[in-house]
């Protein structure tokens, strides 16, 4: 695994991420501007925990979030990106929204250091209904947000009007 270090703790641990094959990666080779922000935030934060999931203002505008709420007059449609199994909401003809807010995912490993598995601009949600990680509020969560199309790359063949959740 490749770890792209980005910050140390006081414990002299660190904190990477998987620039190859995590969804932090994919999301920053696509937003690199995101590195920093992600640094900006650790600097201002101790981790504790086996899995964190912070949520912060940055006080500015800092990108755009892909994630949107979404009401009746909204065309609906869900599939599964890419290598996944889970399917995903998508609100058809909806474009990214400025947004202040960064959000991180943060597991720690073996050894005591944390690795940042998920980031993106906007504000932290649960995960989608079938993840691994969903909660008991996912399923509300996504039945009134969705994502914009075009951000993530999706199997064609799963596309589909009716709700898998």
């Amino acid at each position: 695994m490749y770890r792209f270090v980005l910050a140390q703790t006081d414990s002299e641990n660190v904190v990477y991420v998987n620039l190859i094959s995590s969804p932090a990666g994919h999301y920053v080779s696509r937003q690199p501007h995101v590195i920093g922000l992600i640094r900006e935030l650790l600097a201002s934060i101790d981790l504790s925990g086996t899995r964190v999931v912070v949520e912060r203002n940055m006080g500015r505008t800092i990108g755009n979030t892909d994630i949107v709420e979404t009401s009746e007059k909204d065309t609906i449609y869900y599939a599964q990106p890419l290598k996944t199994e889970v399917y995903s909401r998508y609100a058809k003809h909806r474009y990214p929204q400025p947004s202040q807010t960064l959000t991180i995912v943060a597991v720690r490993d073996d050894v005591g250091d944390y690795e940042i598995q998920d980031t993106w601009v906007g504000a932290a949600c649960p995960a989608f209904p079938g993840d691994e990680h969903a909660t008991a509020a996912s399923k509300a969560y996504w039945q009134t947000h969705a994502l914009v199309p075009n951000v993530q790359v999706i199997q064609t063949k799963s596309i589909t009007r009716e709700c898998p959740y």
